[in-house]
């Protein structure tokens, strides 16, 4: 249970850093400037659904006229290194499955605000971009499987 909560930590921390400087592009002058804004909150919601949008949206944006593939590179180190944390590739599954869920309800809750919707709303914009969630899944869980059978232990 340690390693899948710490293999999960990682894995979040790693895809939102690597996502925040390469995807929403902030350097130190951005940072300052939305410290120094008088709406944090407003600034930092926005950066964030941008942030978790890129995120969820691998294929969408490497296959856009103009590609942008530092997602892809964000979600694959994400994985590798909770693979290489976790140590087993069924810990490996609930780590990708738990952190597809965490980035999917950060963008419906920063682009659509906390409104009160229906799980059935949910559900339709889920299968709206079942494509990109499924690449996005896929560029955590087969990167954290490399990872956990370089590190995996015999019982």
């Amino acid at each position: 249970m340690f390693r899948t909560l710490m293999a999960l930590v990682v894995c979040l921390v790693t895809a939102v850093i690597i996502g925040a400087f390469q995807i929403v592009g902030l350097n130190i002058a951005a940072i300052q400037a939305i410290v120094g804004s008088g709406n944090i909150t407003s600034e930092l919601a926005a950066k964030g659904a941008l942030l978790f949008g890129g995120l969820l949206f691998p294929y969408t944006l490497a296959t856009a006229a103009t590609p942008v593939y530092s997602p892809l590179v964000a979600l694959g180190v994400a994985g590798f290194i909770a693979g290489l944390i976790s140590k087993s590739g069924v810990r490996m599954l609930f780590v990708s499955v738990i952190a597809m869920v965490l980035f999917f309800l950060g963008y419906y809750v920063l682009t659509l605000g906390l409104a009160p919707s229906s799980l059935n709303d949910m559900l339709m914009i889920a299968r709206n971009m079942a494509i990109d969630i499924g690449v996005a899944f896929g560029l955590l869980f087969i990167p954290g499987i490399i990872g956990a059978s370089l590190t995996s232990e015999d019982y």
